[in-house]
């Protein structure tokens, strides 16, 4: 199985809170109406369906891949599988407590690709477990 991990992100909230909101997916409707967000973002968000154990969205050229909560390690680890994805794939959230305020989050990808899918998806897997974390890092986690 092939890894990709994020940068290690801060999250300026306290890790309690961050594992709620993101162990219920369900929490990040809300986006689509906070006025805080950008408009591009809020466009993305709209396009996301969100139940409490899931989040679905639409990738070009794959189509929809819905990712399940498939583990939760409270307070520190949230496993997402990809139910409707070609390949078996995770995405696995990890957290660590840094202050009283402030969370480390990291994002790992793994699935299992062959060697011709391992050239060609390698740079665009790396480069959106990144922008994943990045964006997670970013939510406002204390007012959804």
């Amino acid at each position: 199985m092939d890894t990709y991990k994020s940068n290690e992100e801060t999250v300026y909230c306290n890790i309690d809170t961050v594992f709620a909101k993101l162990s219920n997916p369900e929490c990040f409707r809300s986006l689509v109406n906070n006025e805080n967000i950008p408009a591009d973002m809020k466009q993305r968000m709209s396009e996301v369906e969100f139940t409490s154990d899931s989040i679905a969205f639409n990738t070009a050229p794959v189509g929809k891949v819905v990712l399940q909560i498939v583990e939760k390690v409270q307070p520190s680890k949230i496993v997402m599988a990809a139910t409707s994805f070609p390949l078996p794939f995770q995405a696995e959230i990890n957290l660590e407590k840094a202050a009283e305020n402030e969370t480390k989050l990291l994002v790992e990808f793994k699935i299992e690709l062959n060697i011709m899918l391992r050239a060609m998806a390698a740079k665009p897997l790396g480069d959106g477990v990144k922008k994943m974390a990045q964006m997670l890092a970013m939510l406002p986690y204390d007012r959804l």
